[in-house]
C-alpha cells in the first residue's frame, strides 16, 4: 500500500504543481531498461535477467531547485532484488555565493574513473560486482551538503549523518554471491554496522581551485571503512564457516588535480588513509596507514575515438609479514571508445588489470541507437585469473543484452 500511495505522488505531484504556481518550471524524463546475461561456459545458466522503470522528476523555481528518482525493479533471478525504491530526493539553494543542498544525493570527489581514491563517501552495491553500469553500482546516502562559490574557488562542507555501506552480495542464489568461493557451506553477518548516532556520523571538507588550464582540489573526511573485512568463525559442530563483517573509522586527506594538455587531459589523485582497519589472522586485525596514488591520461583522438587509461598504486606503510594483504597493490585501467555509423553506434571496451596477480576484468560492449530514445546494446564480460578479486569470478564471464527506452 505504500508503494501504491508513493507513486501516486510522484506521478501526481507535478500536476498539483502547475495548478497551484504558474511560475513552477517542472520536467519529468526517465527511461525503462532490461537487462540478460548468460554465463559463457557450463552451464550456461542465466546471471542477471531484471527490467527497471526509472522515473525522474525535478522543479525550479528562482534559486530553488528539487530532484526526485525512483526505481522500480523486476529482478527473475533474486526475488529480494524486485522492488520499488527512493534513489534520490534532495532540494537545493544556489546564489551568486552559496550553494546548498540536501536530502538523498550521490555523492562524487576526485577525478578517477571507475577506481576510488577520495570518492569514498558514497559507496557501492556489488549485487553484480561490476557487472552493471558505474552510476548504478553507487549507493546515495543522506547528507548536507554546503558550498561557498566563488569565480577561482570553491569550499565545500559536508555531513552524513547515517552513514551507508557497501553491499555485498550473500545469498546463494545470486551467481556473484561472495560466498561461491567457499569450499564449505556459510553463514555471513554483514549487519554489524556502526550504531546510528551522532557520534558515528560523517563529515569532512573540500577546497577546489579553478585556475586557467589546471583545476585542483584538497579534501579531508571523517568517515569508516565501507567495505568490510571479515572475522572468521565457525559453528559447534565444525560444518560451517561463519563469517562476520568488520567496521571501524577511517581518515582521509586527499587531493586530486586536472589539466588539459591539447588532444589528453591529464588526472591525478592522492589519498592517505590513516588508520585503515586491515586483516592480520582469521580473528586479528590491525591498523595502518595506507597511501594511494593514481595517474590517469585521456585521449581524444578525434575522428570519434576516445582513449583513457589510468594507474593506481596503493602502499601499506609499516608492513608487517603476518598481515594478509600484500603490502602493494597495483591497477590499470584501459577503456577505448569509437563512434561509427553517424555516431549512432558506439563500440567500447573497458579493463580493470590485477597487475600484480596478472587478472583483469573485461567488458565489451556495443550500443546501437535505434531511434533519439530506443537503444539496443550488447557485450562481453571476460574474467580472467587465479590470484587476487577477480579470481573469485572466473567462472562468470558472460554474455549480455540490454535495451533502453528514454523519455
Amino acid at each position: 500500500m505504500k508503494n501504491k500511495i508513493l507513486l501516486f505522488l510522484i506521478y501526481c505531484f507535478p500536476i498539483f504543481s502547475f495548478a497551484q504556481d504558474d511560475e513552477l518550471q517542472f520536467r519529468f524524463n526517465g527511461f525503462a531498461d532490461t537487462y540478460h546475461a548468460v554465463r559463457s561456459q557450463s552451464p550456461y545458466n542465466f546471471m542477471s535477467s531484471r527490467s527497471r522503470l526509472r522515473t525522474e522528476f525535478n522543479i525550479t523555481k528562482g534559486k530553488s531547485y528539487m530532484f526526485a528518482s525512483l526505481n522500480s525493479v523486476y529482478n527473475s533471478l533474486i526475488k529480494n532484488q524486485t522492488k520499488i525504491e527512493l534513489r534520490e530526493a534532495f532540494f537545493q539553494y544556489t546564489s551568486n555565493t552559496w550553494d546548498l543542498k540536501v536530502g538523498k544525493q550521490i555523492v562524487i570527489w576526485g577525478v578517477a574513473d571507475g577506481l576510488r581514491i577520495t570518492d569514498i563517501i558514497s559507496p557501492m552495491d556489488y549485487s553484480e560486482f561490476l557487472a552493471r553500469d558505474y552510476d548504478d553500482i553507487r549507493i546515495p546516502v543522506n547528507a548536507f551538503q554546503l558550498k561557498y562559490l566563488q569565480p577561482n574557488y570553491n569550499i565545500e562542507l559536508i555531513f552524513v549523518p547515517v552513514s551507508e555501506f557497501f553491499i555485498l552480495p550473500v545469498e546463494k542464489e545470486n551467481p556473484w554471491s561472495i560466498t561461491h568461493s567457499f569450499k564449505m557451506p556459510s553463514q555471513v553477518d554483514m549487519n554489524n554496522t556502526p550504531a546510528k548516532n551522532l557520534k558515528n556520523s560523517e563529515f569532512g571538507g573540500r577546497f577546489s581551485f579553478y585556475l586557467s588550464g589546471i583545476d585542483f582540489s584538497v579534501s579531508a573526511l571523517h568517515s569508516w571503512n565501507k567495505i568490510p573485512v571479515f572475522s572468521y568463525g565457525y559453528s559447534e559442530n565444525n560444518d560451517t564457516l561463519q563469517l562476520t563483517a568488520k567496521y571501524d573509522r577511517l581518515n582521509m586527506l586527499g587531493m586530486d588535480i586536472s589539466m588539459p594538455v591539447g588532444e589528453f587531459v591529464i588526472r591525478g589523485e592522492f589519498a592517505e588513509y590513516f588508520n585503515e582497519l586491515l586483516e592480520i589472522s582469521n580473528d586479528k586485525f590491525i591498523k595502518k596507514n595506507t597511501t594511494n596514488l593514481l595517474l590517469g591520461i585521456d585521449w581524444y583522438a578525434g575522428n570519434n575515438w576516445a582513449i583513457m587509461g589510468q594507474y593506481y598504486h596503493r602502499l601499506i606503510n609499516g608492513y608487517e609479514n603476518r598481515m594478509t594483504s600484500d603490502k602493494t597493490t597495483s591497477y590499470a585501467t584501459l577503456s577505448i571508445s569509437k563512434k561509427l555509423l553517424r555516431n549512432t553506434l558506439n563500440l567500447g571496451t573497458y579493463s580493470y588489470i590485477d597487475m600484480i596477480n596478472k587478472a583483469f576484468f573485461t567488458r565489451f560492449s556495443s550500443d546501437f541507437s535505434l531511434t533519439d530514445q530506443i537503444h539496443l546494446m550488447a557485450g562481453y564480460d571476460w574474467f580472467y585469473g587465479n590470484k587476487g578479486m577477480f579470481s573469485y569470478y572466473k567462472d562468470n564471464s558472460e554474455f549480455w543484452v540490454k535495451a533502453k527506452f528514454s523519455f
